[in-house]
């Protein structure tokens, strides 16, 4: 080391101190400590930028650094800008169309009831719906502030816990209701594992994924393979109970392989699954009477019997009944199979007009642009394929629940998030639009997986000024 070197180390050293004391200060204000790392190393970098300028004019260290953090701006000031920049953030549209969506369910529920027909002679339906809803929404509240990175973080525990109580739950504690043995008792709840089990596979798969690396495995390689065999376990348990609410099933296969894709999956799988799945359902088709029933109402009804076609006549004709506003509260809801569920759709329109049914079906695809979007405004990898995950199960319930009301695609049991009468699915469902919530809300707090932070640009111009 020179003399001229050595002269300049307690200089150098001061102008550390000073740079630090800064960064001190701005990050006072920050209240996402998270960022905070993130965010000394990128001002810093401006800061030596400034800096370096500086000494090339021959300037001591001190003067080019107090030069350089007068140029900054006031520490207090610069943190408070990106303090309001990197806050918790919720996003509050998407619970427009959910309310739009559930006070038109309750509607028709209320509706129902004062029919007093069938099963609305024995309880209410939309004061029992009102109840499920107030549980929903205390679940929701409590995933809006949950840790979702513990999924990440606990993603080969929480696979097992599900598997196994999977196996547990349908071998000892199912009960059949409405031809599906997806339900299960615990204590005073009757719950559907069937779409619980779904959800907790699909939440476990980002972190499954992250872990296995299956962007950087040869397709071959044990990675993608356990990959592909965490998404088919859930299938396997599907099958091997013989569980015939197959729409859940569905959505999480497309839900499951779009995350896959986006992971940077094998595309030999991407095309093998598909493939698959297309064979499957051409040998229930072959297999099952009702199968073959059920598609040939929809896709060849001139050769059908008038009892095969009595489902997909008897929507039919709610609807066009329907009118553009409808026959009213308290229509009677005979005339649909399941109007309370399954067939709340057309029984809405029937009883408040097209006008009620294009209000829902534009609140749905409004939700799903929404959701959609938000994952892509989520830097965190591993809560934007959260959110895409379960955004793609959601929607998928919904575009074959409106495709098969009105008669475009076969009719099996649906179930339409926040529409319909969903008893604890209706918390289910409010406790993953919670976490969706709650991944956003923390999308400027955390800092985004394997990449640098980046002020936004105008704010930015605004610091450097």
């Amino acid at each position: 080391m020179n003399k001229a070197t050595s002269e300049k180390e307690p200089a150098r050293r001061e102008a550390d101190r000073m740079i630090e004391a800064y960064l001190d200060r701005m990050c006072a204000k920050i209240k996402a400590k998270e960022l905070h790392p993130e965010l000394r190393e990128e001002m810093r970098g401006h800061i030596e930028e400034l800096i370096a300028d500086r000494e090339e004019e021959e300037r001591s260290p001190q003067q080019a650094a107090a030069w350089a953090l007068e140029q900054m701006g006031d520490a207090d000031e610069v943190g408070s800008t990106l303090g309001r920049v990197h806050k918790p953030k919720f996003d509050w549209r998407l619970l427009l169309p959910i309310a739009v969506m559930a006070g038109l369910g309750l509607l028709a529920l209320f509706s129902l009831s004062a029919a007093g027909e069938g099963a609305a002679q024995r309880f209410d339906f939309g004061l029992n719906q009102i109840f499920y809803y107030v549980l929903g929404a205390i679940a929701l509240a409590i995933f809006v502030f949950a840790d979702y990175r513990l999924l990440r973080k606990y993603a080969v525990q929480l696979y097992a816990v599900t598997a196994v109580l999977t196996v547990l739950f349908f071998s000892f504690r199912s009960v059949s209701m409405n031809g599906t043995q997806s339900w299960i008792i615990i204590g005073p709840l009757t719950l559907n594992w069937t779409l619980c089990m779904f959800i907790l596979f699909l939440s476990t798969l980002p972190g499954l994924f992250e872990r296995l690396r299956v962007k950087e495995a040869e397709w071959n390689g044990i990675s993608n393979l356990l990959a592909i065999g965490a998404i088919l376990l859930p299938v396997v348990l599907y099958v091997y109970f013989d569980l015939i609410a197959w729409l859940p099933l569905l959505a999480y296969g497309i839900a499951a392989f779009a995350m896959y894709a986006r992971c940077g999956g094998s595309r030999l799988y991407l095309i093998a699954a598909p493939v698959a799945a297309i064979g499957w359902a051409g040998s229930l088709y072959l297999r099952s009477p009702v199968w073959r029933d059920r598609v040939g109402s929809v896709f060849a009804p001139q050769h059908q019997s008038p009892d095969n076609l009595y489902l997909n006549e008897n929507m039919a004709a709610a609807i066009r009944e329907g009118g553009w506003l409808g026959q009213g509260f308290g229509a009677s809801g005979s005339s649909v199979v399941y109007p309370y569920n399954d067939a709340i759709l057309p029984y809405l329109t029937y009883s408040f007009g097209w006008t009620a049914a294009a209000l829902l079906i534009g609140s749905i695809v409004w939700l799903i642009a929404l959701l959609l979007r938000s994952a892509k405004l989520i830097s965190d990898k591993n809560g934007s394929l959260l959110v895409m995950g379960l955004s793609v199960f959601l929607a998928g319930q919904w575009v074959y629940g409106v495709g098969a009301s009105f008669g475009w695609l076969p009719f099996t049991t649906l179930a339409m998030p926040f529409i319909g009468y969903g008893g604890t699915s209706t918390i289910v469902y409010c406790a993953v639009i919670g976490l969706i919530l709650g991944i956003y809300r923390r999308k400027d707090t955390i800092p985004a997986s394997g990449e640098k932070f980046a002020v936004k640009p105008s704010e930015e111009k605004k610091l450097l000024l």
